[in-house]
C-alpha cells in the first residue's frame, strides 16, 4: 500500500470499526472486515439508485459511505498520508 488513501469507517453496534479504502496510488479498493468483502465485491447501489462496482474507484467509496449511512451506521470518510501496517486486509 502507498499510504495515501481515502477511507470510510464504518461503527458497529458492538463498536467494532471495519475501514474500506481506496489506495490513492493504485486505484485498488480494500477492507479490514473479511464479512464485507462478499458484499462489496458485488457491487453497491448509489444514491442514484445505480450499482457501483469496486473498479469504479471513488464513486464506489461514495456509495460504500451513502450505503451504510441510509442502513443507520455511524460513518465517517478520512484522507490520510502514511498508512501502513493494516492487518488483515481483502482486496475487493
Amino acid at each position: 500500500m502507498s499510504g495515501h488513501a481515502d477511507i470510510v469507517a464504518v461503527q458497529y453496534q458492538s463498536r467494532a470499526m471495519a475501514l474500506v479504502w481506496l489506495d490513492l496510488s493504485t486505484g485498488a479498493v480494500v477492507t479490514s472486515h473479511a464479512g464485507l468483502w462478499e458484499m462489496l465485491r458485488r457491487g453497491l447501489r448509489d444514491w442514484a439508485g445505480s450499482v457501483v462496482h469496486p473498479r469504479d474507484g471513488q464513486a464506489f467509496l461514495s456509495a460504500v459511505y451513502d450505503h451504510f449511512f441510509l442502513s443507520g451506521y455511524r460513518v465517517h470518510w478520512l484522507r490520510v498520508s502514511g498508512l501502513k501496517g493494516v492487518q488483515n486486509t481483502y482486496r475487493v
